[in-house]
């Protein structure tokens, strides 16, 4: 999925001019992916994970493991650009990947959402990100704000972006559209809702489906055609603060409002959505409710993105270093879902179906016998492992309802201090 000349490319691409070392740019990429779906999260683990099947593979070398100083200093090296000319490929290859399943109606569906997520306490690092504000002060940590695009039928990612934690997600979305094809369709929360934001879509020959703005009222537009009593085209106003701002904005708009009774957190609600798919005949509006009503995928790939590969949490003690573990773990899921979705293909099953986590698990066994067996085996090898991956399907489960808290608690006493000033109260 990622060749070793794809690397060495990137390298060249970025201008990254390097000399010979036992951690060549090659190893240190892989290095970082494996960190990125290691269970044990961590940069050490995924290291000995590596260096420990050489030795396995090659008993005779009996070199010393580079230290873990070395293996830091070799993802130092590693250009940024590096990092954003291998995502580039890969999301490039996965969309290629997933261009048989990925349309509806001749529409790309394409989700997008946002997160938060914590990042180390340090100088540099909350200037670069900025610290969040509650009611009793400036929080410990710093966090980061990252907007994430992905293809909906696979739930590979597309783009993203990183920034800081102020920044609007609007804001941080707005470069990325250029990144998409014209006639895709954006499926988003309200957050991304308001008529200068449509008018931005369009703008890009995007279409969209969104939830209904909540300061929107249904009863004060101006219907312009009516299909039913729930089923409308009206004219939606442009706020004249943005035509200030942007006078090339348009006075209204016109945008279909489709209203339909959903079960949401275990009550039936009447939700309406807003969108740009004006004809009914041939967008029916259960059919366009329903493309909504599945953006929860996003959520999903945003917590595989968080918890089973590590970046709730991000390590890295300088900025670059944020960016390169965020970079390295989307190369990670993107990787991963190229396998699962050509497991799909070769077993004949949807590829939304197959458990993320199953084909980690799979992948993390299959590992050590693809790195060392002969190369006439490894074909064999691989299909089976493809087999294995298929054979992880999540059950069918519409509608499915959990609550949003947890069960149990630790009954851990909170730190509140940091643990080098605990370490200087506490010592013998």
């Amino acid at each position: 999925m990622l060749p070793d000349n794809v690397i060495t490319n990137a390298c060249i691409a970025a201008g990254h001019h390097y000399r010979i070392r036992r951690i060549t740019p090659v190893l240190t990429v892989l290095h970082m992916i494996a960190a990125a779906i290691w269970p044990e999260d961590s940069f050490a683990a995924s290291w000995q994970l590596i260096w420990s099947t050489f030795v396995a593979a090659f008993p005779d070398v009996g070199a010393a493991s580079p230290s873990r100083g070395d293996v830091a200093n070799a993802r130092k090296r590693l250009p940024l650009q590096v990092w954003s000319n291998l995502f580039a490929w890969l999301s490039q290859q996965a969309q290629t990947a997933s261009a048989s399943v990925a349309c509806w109606r001749s529409h790309r569906v394409i989700h997008v959402d946002g997160t938060c997520l914590t990042l180390a306490d340090k100088p540099e690092v909350q200037q670069a990100f900025g610290v969040p504000r509650g009611k009793s002060g400036d929080r410990r940590y710093p966090l980061a704000k990252l907007v994430c695009v992905s293809l909906a039928e696979t739930m590979t990612v597309i783009t993203y972006r990183l920034g800081r934690y102020r920044d609007d997600e609007n804001a941080l979305l707005n470069p990325l559209l250029k990144s998409l094809q014209k006639g895709d369709l954006l499926v988003a929360d309200r957050h991304y809702a308001g008529a200068n934001l449509y008018w931005t879509y369009m703008q890009h020959g995007l279409e969209y489906v969104t939830r209904m703005h909540q300061h929107l009222f249904v009863s004060r537009l101006k219907r312009l055609w009516t299909y039913s009593e729930n089923d409308f085209v009206a004219k939606m106003k442009i706020g004249d603060a943005y035509r200030r701002r942007d006078p090339s904005l348009p006075a209204s708009l016109a945008v279909r409002f489709i209203c339909v009774q959903a079960r949401v957190r275990g009550h039936h609600k009447c939700l309406w959505f807003a969108t740009s798919l004006l004809d009914a005949a041939r967008y029916p509006a259960a059919e366009v409710a329903r493309l909504y009503l599945h953006r929860w995928r996003i959520e999903t790939l945003l917590r595989q993105f968080k918890v089973d590969c590590g970046a709730d949490v991000l390590r890295s003690q300088t900025v670059d270093g944020i960016h390169k573990e965020a970079a390295a773990r989307f190369c990670a899921i993107n990787i991963v879902r190229m396998i699962m979705l050509e497991a799909a293909v070769k077993n004949e099953v949807d590829p939304l179906r197959i458990s993320f986590v199953h084909a980690l698990r799979t992948i993390l066994a299959f590992a050590p016998l693809l790195a060392v067996r002969p190369i006439c085996q490894l074909q064999a090898i691989y299909r089976a492992m493809l087999v294995e991956i298929a054979a992880g399907l999540v059950p069918e489960r519409p509608g499915r309802l959990e609550p949003r808290s947890i069960t149990h608690d630790r009954g851990y006493a909170k730190l509140k201090t940091t643990r080098a000033q605990w370490r200087q109260q506490h010592a013998a």
